[in-house]
């Protein structure tokens, strides 16, 4: 009973709030795989990085994308709190009926719930650190290999989960696609990017150590 009053909301506000989440998701995973791909540039040397460092640094870009991503997770935040149970009453109730049901897409929820409270706390570090610091090879570099390798990759396997499982649940929710076929899409773009994560945190740590 607690736990149908929690999720009873306005039919009116519940689409605007879906439209929201669904709006602000999309954004941010967007921003997540541009992010990917402008940390890659490593790949291509150190020279590389820093040119689009500079460009960023140039056009005020970095400090524009701080106030997006501001707007968007504070944006994103609000609209999924309104679904999410806040008792520790109706949290128990909701586990309890994870377990009875045993559908994965209702644990993807959960987990997806939990990712994003852990990924909230990593980007506000994250962001503080490139803002004060700077974006430079050589300091994103010695971040790597002074003790931040760990952060990073932690950072790298929550976000894509996180941006997985909401692409997932967009996709479904609204009969866009076959939920089975974009799984394995899915599966296949996640591990892609972690791939690429994964190596461009490896170069980013070799430089740290040759430096």
């Amino acid at each position: 009973m607690q736990l149908q009053k929690a999720m009873a909301h306005n039919p009116r506000m519940d689409v605007i709030v879906e439209g929201i989440q669904m709006v602000s998701g999309l954004l941010l995973v967007v921003f997540l795989w541009t992010h990917m791909l402008f940390v890659a540039a490593i790949w291509l040397g150190v020279n590389a990085f820093n040119t689009l460092a500079h460009f960023m640094d140039v056009f005020g870009l970095l400090p524009a994308t701080v106030v997006f991503l501001i707007l968007v997770i504070g944006a994103h935040i609000g609209a999924v709190i309104r679904r999410v149970p806040r008792q520790w009453q109706e949290q128990k109730i909701l586990w309890r009926h994870a377990k009875l049901i045993h559908h994965s897409d209702t644990w993807s929820w959960l987990f997806q719930a939990i990712t994003g409270t852990a990924l909230l706390a990593l980007a506000i570090v994250h962001m503080a650190v490139v803002t004060y610091g700077g974006i430079d090879a050589n300091l994103s570099s010695s971040r790597v290999h002074g003790g931040f390798l760990v952060f990073y990759a932690v950072l790298l396997l929550l976000s894509e989960y996180h941006a997985s499982v909401g692409l997932y649940r967009v996709f479904v929710k609204w009969g866009w696609v076959d939920r089975h076929s974009l799984k394995r899409v899915l599966t296949v773009v996640s591990l892609l990017t972690v791939v690429i994560g994964a190596v461009t945190l490896w170069i980013f740590y070799v430089l740290g150590a040759n430096a």
